[in-house]
């Protein structure tokens, strides 16, 4: 008997918390607002969103003219060639070649073409040395100005341009979508704490009860009252009692930590929770709610995106089958000398024309079928989209409906709560009096602790579909405005 008493003082003492508990107060709108403040996952939410805020930009800038230095530092050649000679022969001479330069261009893209435009200064300066040669030139290039204009039905540059538009508008619809769903994770974890508190107390009121039936019990028993069966069902109440309580301690720990993590907390905080006893009601119209959704909801914006995307590839592919080519002009000055402060003295006009071009002859169907494979691809799409979007307003529908349902029973089970508080005030007052057995005033009990979990599990139902309502459709409804951040 020793060692098994030593071994539950062990347990007990190792059970014992080594850190001191912070306590905290904590509303269920103020948990919300600690989530949104400092949490982990509101701090990946503003980063994700972050990260599309800075490509738009980028994109954006890279539409702005462009100021870019290239250049060489240095190259060097140092080998063996051979020289025709005059006579037909060769002749081999060492030479010691370097070439070291820069240049400085502006480069402006060209929206409504897809091509860009540029204006450029530069400088080289080449050496040359071997037996008997020493050669150092300056060529310098002071002003240049040219276009670049690919010869294409497709423009690259207009197209991501709207896509990144719609990316962008996606990302700031998805950033408030995450935050209401953070509200709905923090109202579960919120409720779940709060439920297995309120569990806990009514264990414990459960355990002073249940021992004080059981010594009016154990009087009963002495006189010959009641059976020992039913001092034995007392008895048996009063340990599942004790049972709840550690139990309920165990459920307490658990979501405290939970809570605290998604709170962005130290785990070994306490809270106390402010109860919620009530929550807002309003009405919400269906088909407002679905009009809303469609106007405020990043999937709608990943529907045109989807939809651009294969529209995108048609066109590509129909610009694959028709010539193509480059136009590249330029103009400018240019200059040699010794020196460089020569190569910039009386500098001569140059122009420049390169117009290249492809065009497809014969490839056996390839570009016909190409074609035909992206509008395919295209059909695909359009019925996905037209399925999901059925799909998207079932979603809004059945969320509404649900959140309506729950309004009806919330006020039906707070009635329920009161009846079986009453009930149980009864079947006790009775069994005092020896009116009524253990066994009904367990059921009694069993039907009080039922009825407290679930209203208050129906309040946190309902809270959760208060704010799913909020993300499905990105619109307050208590308030009738929408929903920006």
């Amino acid at each position: 008997m020793k060692p098994v008493l030593y071994l539950i003082v062990a347990v007990i003492c190792l059970y014992q918390p080594v850190t001191a508990q912070k306590k905290m107060t904590l509303s269920l709108q103020e948990a919300i607002g600690v989530a949104r403040g400092q949490s982990l996952l509101a701090k990946q939410i503003e980063a994700d969103y972050s990260s599309y805020v800075h490509r738009y930009k980028s994109f954006k800038a890279s539409l702005k003219p462009q100021l870019s230095l290239d250049g060489t530092l240095p190259s060097y050649d140092r080998s063996l060639i051979n020289i025709v000679q005059p006579d037909g022969s060769y002749k081999v001479q060492s030479v010691r070649r370097s070439i070291l330069g820069s240049n400085l261009t502006v480069t402006q893209n060209i929206f409504w073409t897809g091509g860009s435009i540029f204006v450029s200064s530069g400088a080289n300066l080449f050496t040359n040395k071997g037996s008997g040669l020493d050669q150092r030139q300056w060529q310098t290039a002071p002003f240049q100005v040219g276009i670049n204009q690919p010869l294409s039905l497709f423009n690259t540059v207009k197209w991501n341009f709207e896509q990144e538009k719609l990316r962008m508008k996606q990302a700031t619809k998805q950033q408030i979508e995450l935050y209401e769903n953070l509200s709905g994770q923090i109202t579960a974890a919120y409720f779940d704490l709060y439920v297995s508190k309120m569990v806990l107390n009514n264990a414990r009121q459960n355990v002073q009860i249940n021992d004080t039936l059981y010594k009016i019990s154990t009087g009963r028993f002495n006189v010959g009252r009641i059976a020992e069966n039913e001092l034995l069902q007392v008895e048996l109440q009063l340990m599942n009692a004790r049972n709840a309580v550690t139990q309920g301690e165990v459920n307490v720990q658990a979501n405290a930590k939970r809570l605290a993590n998604l709170l962005g907390l130290d785990s070994n905080t306490e809270f106390e929770l402010v109860p919620v006893t009530n929550a807002p009601v309003f009405a919400v119209d269906m088909k407002r709610a679905v009009e809303e959704a469609k106007n405020n909801r990043s999937d709608i914006l990943g529907f045109d995106l989807q939809e651009n995307s294969a529209r995108r590839q048609v066109r590509q592919s129909q610009s694959n089958a028709f010539a193509s080519g480059n136009i590249r002009l330029s103009y400018g000055l240019n200059q040699t000398a010794m020196t460089l402060a020569g190569a910039y003295q009386n500098p001569l006009d140059f122009q420049q024309v390169n117009i290249g071009y492809s065009l497809p002859l014969f490839g056996f169907g390839k570009n016909k079928h190409d074609i035909a494979a992206s509008k395919a691809n295209l059909e695909s799409a359009q019925a996905q989209i037209a399925f999901q979007k059925k799909t998207f307003e079932l979603e809004i529908e059945n969320t509404v409906n649900q959140f309506l349902q729950l309004q009806l029973a919330l006020i039906i089970s707070a009635k329920s709560d009161t009846i079986a508080q009453k009930r149980y005030e009864v079947a006790r007052n009775r069994y005092m009096l020896g009116k009524i057995s253990i066994t009904d005033l367990g059921l009694a009990q069993e039907a009080k602790d039922n009825a407290i979990v679930d209203y208050v599990r129906m309040l946190q139902q309902y809270w959760q579909s208060y704010y799913d309502i909020r993300r499905v459709t990105l619109y307050d409804f208590e308030k009738n405005l929408p929903i920006n951040n």
